[in-house]
């Protein structure tokens, strides 16, 4: 809330914005990266882990951005736009939290959102979900370009979602607990000259990638009933396709591919790629997602289990 006061008429005074504190989470893409950008549907489902936002007013007229560990040259500008754009002229917005960064699990479009929710908690302000969303976009352009929306949308709902650039989004009922492990294999290059590079492969063979995306179309619509069937072996096999898939995209390296190997010979229904791809994570539906993580012998926030409950259904 703002702090006010009243003046000697009773009317209260506007103290200016207030100290403020928002978590937005990651997210996993489980089915249509890159497909989503060209009209495609896509699966994508929110992580535990995500990005901590706090805005700190000041009486400068400065915006001052403080992480930690390397920051990204693009975040001082599009944070400084985000916290201007609510009216706030000087503040410290301080970023933290335990999201593994630029591997493919939304760390940006969650910073995007958790500032959004931070600056309007300053400023006493209610969003509505449409100018949340439509205010995080705009901090996540500054990073991807041309985003779908996929990926600060579960950021934002907190819900695994069927997603589609220009239709309503569904939240996917699921009838039992779904179980993944997340393997963060290597460095990602960057995610907005790979949306961009498949662009061009689109311009220059149309036919070939639209025929990649109607597979990947495929493999998602089915998905998303297979989910709330719970035929989650069905799922792990698209999902091996869909990988292959975006391998056909020169999307995948040596390193995403033989970790998938090694997540299924553990066990797993299936495993790809996950999000912008040249490196990154894969992602990997597992019925015991503790025990296939366990027997990789990494760090744990390196490789890592999640997991979502049976939800019924909602939409926007």
């Amino acid at each position: 809330m703002r702090i006010s006061e009243a003046d000697s008429s009773g009317v209260e005074l506007n103290k200016g914005p207030v100290r403020a504190k928002a978590f937005a989470s990651g997210k996993v893409i489980l089915f249509g990266e890159h497909a989503v950008v060209h009209g495609c549907p896509a699966i994508a489902a929110p992580l535990e882990k995500g990005v901590q936002a706090e805005v700190i007013p000041n009486s400068s007229s400065a915006v001052s951005v403080h992480a930690e560990g390397e920051v990204s040259p693009i975040l001082p500008e599009a944070a400084e736009s985000c916290v201007r754009g609510f009216g706030i002229q000087g503040a410290d917005v301080v970023f933290g939290g335990d999201l593994p960064r630029s591997v493919g699990l939304g760390s940006s479009a969650a910073l995007s959102v958790a500032l959004v929710r931070a600056c309007a908690q300053a400023v006493g302000r209610t969003l509505s979900e449409a100018e949340a969303l439509s205010r995080a976009m705009e901090v996540e352009k500054a990073f991807h370009g041309n985003p779908s929306g996929l990926d600060h949308t579960v950021s934002f709902t907190g819900r695994m979602l069927l997603f589609s650039r220009n239709a309503p989004y569904r939240a996917l009922s699921l009838p039992g607990r779904l179980e993944a492990v997340i393997w963060v294999v290597s460095p990602r290059g960057s995610a907005k000259e790979r949306i961009a590079r498949i662009g061009e492969m689109a311009r220059a063979d149309p036919g070939r990638v639209e025929n990649i995306f109607r597979t990947i179309r495929g493999l998602t619509e089915g998905a998303a009933r297979d989910l709330e069937k719970g035929d989650f072996a069905a799922v792990g096999e698209a999902m091996n396709r869909n990988h292959d898939c975006l391998a056909a995209l020169d999307l995948s390296t040596p390193a995403l591919d033989e970790a998938c190997r090694r997540l299924r010979s553990l066990g797993a229904f299936g495993a790809k790629l996950t999000g912008a791809g040249g490196g990154g994570a894969v992602v990997a539906l597992c019925e015991d997602a503790s025990r296939v993580a366990s027997k990789l012998c990494v760090p744990e926030n390196i490789a890592f289990p999640v997991h979502w409950n049976p939800a019924p259904a909602a939409n926007n």
